[in-house]
């Protein structure tokens, strides 16, 4: 359950997305801009703040739904890149394909089906970061 059997096909999709959204969505957009990648970061924050606080406008829960996990997704990934820096995001974008892989492994060879599986998976994650 937890990331339903991570796969090739999943690591591959989410690295072009990570890989895209600094490429194209804080590196190009810097360029075209005019002004700082961490400026770009702050403006690409705040936008989907913005975005965040009037999502619920959205009424179809499938749309949504969606939308708002893929912005907040988007936005946690944006705060590591700026945390530990532009120019480290191949190793940001390693380390978070290592805590899924860590999370699914953990999950389906170890705790799947045991009683308060989730609460221990919950509670190994705090000790792996990223």
């Amino acid at each position: 359950m937890p990331l339903c059997g991570f796969n090739q096909k999943m690591f591959e999709g989410l690295t072009a997305f990570h890989e895209g959204l600094v490429e194209h969505g804080l590196v190009d957009r810097s360029r075209i801009r005019g002004e700082s990648i961490n400026q770009t970061i702050e403006r690409e924050i705040s936008d989907m703040d913005r975005f965040l606080g009037e999502i619920r406008r959205i009424k179809d829960p499938q749309i949504r739904d969606p939308l708002e996990f893929l912005t907040r997704y988007a936005k946690s990934f944006y705060l590591i890149v700026q945390r530990d820096g532009v120019k480290n995001y191949e190793q940001t974008i390693q380390r978070l394909r290592n805590l899924y892989v860590e999370m699914d492994s953990k999950f389906y060879r170890e705790l799947e089906g045991r009683p308060n599986d989730m609460v221990q998976l919950a509670e190994y994650l705090n000790g792996v970061g990223v």
